[in-house]
C-alpha cells in the first residue's frame, strides 16, 4: 500500500512539474514572439527612416513647417503685410507640400506587400489621421493662396491660416515620432 501511495504521489509530482515546465515554456515562447515582433517593428522603422523617399518627404515637411512659421510670424506683426514676401512663402509652401506628398506616395509604393500588410495592421489608425491632417492642410493652403492673391489680403487671416498649417504639421510630426 505504501509503495502504491508513493508511486501515486511521485506521479502527481511529476505531472505537476511537467505542467509547470510546459507553462514556463509557453510563457517563454510568447515572450520570444513579442520580442521578435518588436525587433521586426524596430527594423521596419529603421528601414523606413533611411529610405530615400521618406527622407525627402520629411525634409519637405520641415521646409513647409519653416515657411508656415515664418509667414505666420510676419503676418502677425503690426503693420501692412509684405505681399511679395507672403506670395513667395506661400508658393514655397505649396511646392513643399506637393513634393512631400509625392515622395510619401513613392515611399509607400516602394514597400513590399509584406511590409504594407504589417504597416496596415499596426498603423491604420495613424495613417488615417495623417491623411486627414494632409487633406485639412491642403484646404488651408488653398485658402491661403486665395487670400494672398486677393486685392488686399487680410494679414490676420493669413497669419491664422499659416498657423493652422503649422499646427497640422506639428501634429503629424508627433504622430511620426510616436511610432
Amino acid at each position: 500500500m505504501k509503495t502504491r501511495t508513493l508511486s501515486t504521489l511521485s506521479l502527481i509530482l511529476a505531472l505537476g512539474a511537467l505542467s509547470a515546465a510546459a507553462a514556463t515554456s509557453e510563457q517563454a515562447a510568447s515572450a520570444s514572439k513579442a520580442a521578435m515582433g518588436k525587433m521586426e517593428t524596430s527594423h521596419d522603422h529603421m528601414m523606413m527612416a533611411t529610405e530615400p523617399h521618406h527622407v525627402l518627404a520629411m525634409a519637405y515637411h520641415e521646409n513647409l513647417a519653416a515657411f508656415a512659421r515664418a509667414l505666420h510670424d510676419q503676418a502677425a506683426l503690426a503693420g501692412p503685410l509684405n505681399i511679395d514676401f507672403a506670395r513667395s512663402a506661400v508658393s514655397e509652401m505649396r511646392r513643399s507640400f506637393d513634393l512631400m506628398k509625392q515622395h510619401h506616395q513613392e515611399h509607400m509604393a516602394g514597400m513590399s506587400a509584406e511590409r504594407h500588410a504589417r504597416m496596415d495592421a499596426k498603423m491604420s489608425g495613424m495613417m488615417k489621421k495623417m491623411q486627414t491632417h494632409q487633406a485639412d492642410m491642403n484646404t488651408q493652403l488653398t485658402a491661403l493662396e486665395l487670400e494672398i492673391n486677393a486685392a488686399s489680403p487680410d494679414a490676420k487671416k493669413v497669419s491664422t491660416l499659416a498657423d493652422g498649417i503649422h499646427a497640422h504639421l506639428a501634429e503629424m510630426a508627433k504622430m511620426h515620432e510616436g511610432c
